[in-house]
């Protein structure tokens, strides 16, 4: 039975998941790196869709640092002193921009549903006038003509 090395694309998952485990020692041995998928991809020199459909076992390990370097909940956070007050206020002006711009696009769409509601009314009474037969009166045979 043939292993997974013996196919040119089991060699090749080797050799990146080879190069895969030395980034990950690489963002290990530096305290500053930043560890996230992204990161280690980009050491690796691998596309991220690679890492996460064919290396769970390397993914496992990179989430296992990611946690080893969180702080332990807020332990070294120094507290605010003005109650985060102007986070809540820039956090507000962008979400209202956004609801603007949101209520913005749906006028929009209104205006332009109302407008093809129109186009369409005025297309199906002229498609209605074509189809009406219009009977035009015979003129009774004029003797001068035979």
């Amino acid at each position: 039975m043939a292993t997974s090395a013996d196919t040119p694309q089991g060699r090749r998952r080797e050799r990146v998941a080879t190069r895969l485990r030395e980034a990950l020692a690489v963002l290990r041995a530096d305290p500053e790196s930043e560890i996230s998928v992204a990161a280690l991809a980009r050491h690796a020199g691998i596309g991220r869709n690679a890492l996460y459909t064919n290396h769970r076992a390397v993914l496992e390990d990179l989430r296992a640092l990611q946690a080893e370097r969180s702080p332990a909940s807020g332990q070294d956070e120094v507290p605010k002193l003005d109650g985060g007050k102007g986070e809540a206020e820039v956090r507000i002006r962008v979400l209202a921009t956004e609801n603007a711009s949101l209520l913005r696009r749906a006028l929009i769409a209104e205006s332009r549903a109302k407008r093809l509601e129109e186009r369409n009314a005025d297309l199906v009474r002229e498609l209605r006038d074509r189809r009406n037969v219009a009977m035009l009166p015979i003129a009774p045979p004029n003797a001068s003509e035979e």
